[in-house]
């Protein structure tokens, strides 16, 4: 097991311990929340949570959890929506019913001067001006009442517009790793088990673990947060040389997945070889001192879904093959294969299960 994996082993131990000691219950958003606490990636979580003292109840870890884990609380969403939904539909329903009694009474005052106007015999000019004058004036009421209307409606719909805007951007903020705006590994759950979906045809594809080697030296440098400015840019050189548009996540730590659309072993290991010449392209910069801290090299371990007959086995072949790049000595790509990739350097071991 690498270093890595031992840390979150280590991370997932202390965080059951934890949760068994306080008295939180065992319930996965409450789970992944001491996770996020205790593995250090949300320094400002880990802060807010030991400052919520040794006895946390629910309602205190909701509120943590609303502030830095939203998805978990979907429905809190969902009934602030419904609330303005319904606040809107009513508003709306009251100006239609409005503009209904006043179109009553404007049809009223037409039915009256049209019965004077129609009347036999000579018209009483005094009736047919005083009729006249209240027919101009309904009109005008009726018209300044209908382009209040339209105003209303106007911005009804400009506040629907931004409620429909606030769902979209909830959704899209489940699926995205906030610090490089990758997919996150809900997305990344979701997309190998689309892999699976027809068992007896699985998707042709590859999938990669990406481990950044030796990422503890940009932690050392003594600029705060350097950590996370190194996944950061990372994560924006993998969005850059991603022209082809693969799937690309950051699940935790220092690690990466990618699922590449190909049956082919060599076209996959093109492509990764294209990602990781991309992370290193460029070296990751000092927040303290503007210079160069060095260039990020990756472990890569690839498993094809040709290989795997569920998602679990597809994710641990990967897992595997990870560990060998890590054990050889980091900066190569292994691929869990019974054959070797047409082309294949000695960058390029071949695991055999």
């Amino acid at each position: 097991m690498n270093k890595q994996n031992s840390v979150a082993t280590s991370v997932g131990l202390r965080v059951a311990t934890v949760m068994y000691q306080m008295g939180i219950d065992g319930l996965p958003r409450n789970y992944e929340l001491v996770y996020e606490a205790y593995s250090g990636n949300n320094p400002e979580l880990t802060k807010k949570f030991v400052a919520l003292g040794k006895n946390k109840t629910q309602r205190a870890l909701d509120e943590l959890g609303r502030k830095y884990l939203p998805h978990h609380h979907e429905e809190t969403v969902a009934a602030r929506t419904n609330e303005r939904m319904r606040s809107q539909m009513t508003s709306f329903m009251g100006l239609l019913e409005e503009e209904q009694s006043s179109l009553s009474d404007y049809s009223r005052i037409i039915d009256e001067a049209s019965r004077s106007f129609a009347a036999d015999g000579d018209i009483d000019r005094e009736t047919l001006s005083r009729s006249i004058q209240q027919l101009s004036q309904a009109t005008e009421k009726q018209a300044s009442k209908s382009e209040a209307l339209v105003a209303v409606a106007a911005r009804q719909a400009e506040a629907l517009e931004e409620v429909r805007s606030d769902i979209d951007s909830f959704e899209r903020m489940k699926f995205l790793d906030p610090l490089t705006g990758l997919a996150n590994r809900r997305a990344f759950n979701k997309a190998v088990a689309r892999v699976y979906a027809n068992a007896e045809l699985p998707m042709m594809c590859g999938l990669a673990y990406a481990e950044i080697d030796d990422f503890k030296r940009f932690g050392e440098t003594g600029d705060k947060g350097m950590g996370d400015a190194c996944i950061r840019h990372v994560g924006q050189l993998f969005q850059e040389a991603n022209r082809e548009g693969e799937f690309i996540a950051r699940l935790d730590g220092n690690r990466f997945a990618f699922l590449i659309n190909s049956a082919d072993e060599a076209e996959i290991m093109r492509v990764l070889d294209g990602l990781r010449a991309a992370a290193a392209s460029r070296p990751v910069i000092s927040s303290r001192t503007g210079s160069g801290i060095g260039n990020v090299l990756l472990s890569i371990g690839v498993a094809m879904s040709t290989v795997a007959d569920s998602a679990g086995q597809l994710m641990n072949y990967a897992e595997k093959a990870m560990a060998v790049s890590v054990k050889d000595g980091g900066n190569r790509a292994t691929l869990f294969s019974a054959t070797a990739p047409a082309g294949a350097d000695k960058g390029w071991m071949i695991y055999r299960p």
